[in-house]
């Protein structure tokens, strides 16, 4: 197996939570975030070469679908960000056209989160999920999970069902949040990154969620549809559960962008 780490930065001013209990934590989108830049700079999915002119990263599209993420209490987390945090990167499932990767974050040995993130990949021409070839799904499993983790317990995915509850959309349920797409928003796919809709969607919980405003119990979200700059985020929280919506300037209609428990 080939393992993958990268030391990373924890700032104090922004990437922290301090928890009602006295103790502290990383926000849920900072995980999700060092996951996501450990993933793109591991090489883990194969980069374009040097002499790509589009600025593209891969030879083809990827989609992350689903992911779940669990923040753990930490006293002094404050003082101790001032060493490096240590993110651990492995695949945990290959299937026919997707891959599931798990990360975990720690300082000292001490588990700081956990994440698990599903990605699609799509042909750039067709844009139908394309499938991967026994080569390729070899090369994926060489970086599967280490021994040496498998008694740190991951977050679990969940499928939600894909559909507005009838309480917001035949109501005039007004928006708990309302969010514009900004160009600090924007990642290199030329979409809203994937950790500021988690930043939205913890923000979104922490107003509708009364009895547990710091969202201790960890974040899962599913991903439906891009969304892009310009567009308006209307945000409903509805039995326990956060709805994101986008409008664009050139579409009336508004669509489902994820839910996230």
């Amino acid at each position: 197996m080939i393992r993958t780490t990268l030391q990373t930065t924890i700032r104090m001013t922004g990437d922290i939570l301090q928890r009602r209990d006295g103790k502290q934590q990383i926000l849920p989108s900072i995980a999700l975030r060092i996951a996501d830049h450990h993933l793109h700079a591991s090489g883990i999915i194969p980069h374009t070469s040097d002499s790509n002119n589009d600025n593209r990263l891969y030879e083809h599209d990827w989609f992350c679908v689903s992911q779940a993420v669990d923040c753990y209490p930490v006293d002094r987390l404050v003082q101790k960000s001032m060493d490096n945090a240590l993110s651990s990167l492995f695949v945990m499932k290959v299937g026919s056209s997707s891959i599931h990767f798990g990360n975990a974050l720690t300082m000292k040995d001490e588990l700081l989160a956990t994440t698990i993130r599903v990605f699609c990949r799509k042909d750039t021409s067709t844009d139908k999920l394309d499938r991967f070839s026994k080569e390729e799904r070899d090369h994926f499993l060489e970086f599967g999970q280490p021994t040496t983790s498998n008694e740190i317990i991951m977050p679990e995915l969940e499928r939600f069902d894909t559909s507005l509850p009838t309480e917001i959309t035949q109501t005039a349920t007004k928006p708990i949040l309302s969010v514009k797409v900004g160009p600090s928003h924007i990642n290199f796919g030329n979409h809203a990154d994937h950790a500021f809709l988690v930043e939205v969607a913890y923000h979104v919980k922490s107003l509708g969620n009364e009895k547990d405003k710091e969202c201790s119990k960890g974040l899962t979200i599913n991903y439906i549809n891009e969304t892009h700059l310009g567009d308006t985020l209307d945000c409903y929280y509805y039995d326990d559960t956060v709805y994101v919506t986008r409008t664009s300037n050139n579409e009336e209609d508004s669509m489902l962008v994820l839910i996230a428990k």
